[in-house]
This record gives structure tokens, sequence and C-alpha cells, in this order.
């Protein structure tokens, strides 16, 4: 794989912060928009769970229920992407920061995570998509109750 064209390299940005978007949002649509229609994931360093690969559909409500009840908001940095014709692999920072709806400041209405994610992505008509998520949690801050996927 070579390093991705500036145009390639926007495209895949754009799509990251769409897709993470959707999570502070709530807006799923916006959020199968971003995806294949299967994805292999793993988020075995954050939970007890294999990694898999699941209809999109199936990944959209997993998050929904998980993430069911708190406020969000999704950050990443540091992207770098590689593209071989279609297929494309990227890497970036992640700052998950979860909210109870009614947090003022305290220590147990909160949860934190930080770490880098890979991504593999798959260049379609509608342009790329993504095909494949991998969590790699660097730690954790704050109550782990309030994540539905931890609980």
């Amino acid at each position: 794989m070579a390093s991705a064209s500036p145009g390639d390299w926007i495209q895949i940005h754009n799509l990251l912060c769409l897709f993470q978007q959707a999570f502070d949002d709530r807006n799923w649509d916006l959020m199968r928009n971003c995806l294949a229609d299967r994805i292999f994931t793993d988020y075995s360093s954050f939970r007890d769970t294999p990694a898999e690969t699941l209809a999109a559909d199936e990944y959209i409500a997993r998050r929904k229920s998980a993430l069911s009840g708190l406020r969000t908001q999704h950050d990443f940095s540091n992207l770098q992407v590689e593209v071989d014709d279609d297929h494309a692999r990227g890497r970036c920072n992640y700052v998950i920061q979860r909210f109870h709806p009614d947090f003022q400041g305290q220590a147990d209405r909160f949860f934190h995570s930080y770490g880098h994610y890979l991504f593999e992505f798959e260049r379609s008509l509608a342009g790329w998509k993504i095909t494949a998520i991998t969590q790699k949690l660097l730690t954790n801050h704050g109550n782990p109750q309030l994540h539905g996927a931890t609980r």
C-alpha cells in the first residue's frame, strides 16, 4: 500500500468525521451510509467480546443500545491512510467522551476512553465505505457502568 493521494485522504477523513458525528447525533441513517454491508469489528481491547464480522444494521443496533441514555463526543486525530487501488487502511487516535444526561461534573456520571483505531475501507460507486474497525484501547477514565457494552 502507498500513502493516500490528497483526494483519497480528504474523502476518508470526511467519512470518519461523518461516522463519528453519527454517534454523537444519534443519526443511524448517516452511520449506515458510512458502512459497507458487512463489517469486521474487533473491540476486544475495550470489552470481552471476540472479533467478528456482522451486518452493518446489526453493528448499528448494538451501538444504539450501548449508547442509549448517554451524551457523547467522539474525536479523532493523527489520521494516516494508505491506499491500494480500491482498498485502504487507516489509523487514527481517538477520544470518546460519554456523559450521563444530568452530568454536572460528578465523577460517577462520565466514562471516557482513549486509544487508537485501525480502519479498513473499500471504494464503492457511492465513495469510500468502512469495512473493518479495530479499537485499541489505551485507557478509560470514569464510571464504566454508564456504557451499555461494559455493564
